[in-house]
């Protein structure tokens, strides 16, 4: 989110933070009317302290590169000693709340499968189950019928009996049929499939020994069909509650790795420093021997490149860069930046034009209002 204030000229801003916020830059209004002679300071006041965060120039330096965050709480105030209006802007520091409900809110978009249990099968097997009762009813009928007629009907029984068992196999193998068809439907079928009218079964008229052996089959085989669905149901099941704990490890994981970068971009934030004039410092690597003071001769090797990262000196051998910190004999960003290090360190020390070459730069190698960039390591104090 935006954050921005106008500083007029001469006027003090004083605040309490309300929100955690980021200041990224400093610009010079030209568009305002008025001439401007001289340099624009911009100063933040904080704990009975003023400090100098940028000098603005309008032929020099229109814009300043800042890095600063001013945490909830603090009691902070701006001003700005010149003639023109300046203009502060950056962003408001997100809360962790904030972070949370982002990623919750990501959680819940993300699509989780439903398991959803397979149709019941209750009209295919109660249709067996008829057929077999009303079998058995026909058996008892048929063996009574035997005991009373005599041994010339033997023929005819069995003619009947080969006509009643092809039908009586005809009848089970749609039943089967029909229990193959549900169990192959497990998205189509609703509760208004339980409603509809039962499928009519041939009814045999009579028994066989061989219609015997084939009910006694059936019955064995049902069971045995039975458990195997539902260990497969069960197998499903159990599967479906391993992705769904699957997704949600994987989605606190991702929620850790994201905290965990925030976490070391505030470090890398906090390693980054603005100072006098607005010059940026970063410690690449902290020293351990004698720091560099003004007035001390210093060595140094250094790397010096353009904001787009193109190099355009260098010094890396021998005893190094040897010069007197402070004393006006580099460019000021250098004396600045280079006070505090300690032998052995090394620092990343970004420069504005007003500190360094300025307007006119420094022909051919340095284009005029140049913002410099230098890798220095601090080799010797003396």
């Amino acid at each position: 989110m935006f954050w921005g204030l106008i500083i007029e000229p001469n006027k003090r801003y004083t605040q309490t933070v309300e929100r955690s916020f980021h200041v990224s830059m400093a610009s010079l209004d030209t568009n305002t009317g008025g001439s401007y002679t001289g340099v624009v300071q911009v100063m933040l006041h904080y704990e009975n302290r003023t400090f100098l965060l940028c000098t603005l120039n309008k032929g020099a330096a229109l814009q300043v590169p800042l890095d600063l965050n001013f945490q909830e709480g603090t009691e902070i105030a701006f001003s700005s000693n010149g003639s023109g209006l300046v203009h502060l802007t950056g962003y408001l520091v997100p809360e962790e709340d904030d972070l949370d409900d982002e990623l919750e809110e990501e959680e819940e978009e993300e699509d989780i499968p439903q398991l959803i249990g397979k149709p019941s099968k209750r009209k295919a097997t109660d249709s067996i189950k008829q057929s077999q009762n009303h079998l058995k009813r026909l058996k008892e009928e048929g063996e009574q019928q035997s005991s009373d007629e005599g041994d010339d009907d033997d023929e005819l029984d069995e003619e009947d009996d080969g006509s009643d068992s092809d039908e009586l196999q005809s009848a089970l193998l749609d039943a089967e049929e029909e229990e193959d068809e549900d169990d192959d439907d497990d998205d189509d079928d609703d509760e208004g499939d339980e409603e509809e009218e039962e499928e009519e079964v041939v009814k045999p008229s009579s028994t066989t020994k061989k219609q015997k052996q084939q009910k006694q089959q059936q019955q064995q085989q049902q069971p045995a069909q039975k458990q195997q669905n539902k260990k497969q149901e069960k197998q499903k099941l159990l599967n479906g509650k391993d992705v769904k704990q699957d997704q949600k490890q994987q989605a606190k994981q991702q929620k850790k790795n994201k905290l965990e970068q925030q976490v070391q971009a505030s470090k890398q934030e906090q390693k980054k420093r603005v100072i006098e004039g607005g010059v940026q410092i970063e410690d690449l690597t902290l020293g351990s021997g004698p720091p560099a003071k003004a007035g001390k001769f210093v060595s140094v090797y250094y790397v010096g490149r353009f904001k787009n990262g193109k190099k355009f000196d260098s010094c890396s051998q021998g005893d190094g860069f040897k010069f007197r910190l402070g004393k006006n004999e580099v460019i000021q960003g250098w004396d600045i930046g280079i006070v505090g290090m300690k032998t052995g360190g090394k620092r990343r020390i970004t420069i504005p034009p007003a500190l360094a070459y300025g307007a006119k730069g420094s022909p051919p190698a340095i284009p005029p209002n140049s913002v410099l960039v230098f890798e220095v390591d601090l080799r010797n104090v003396h």
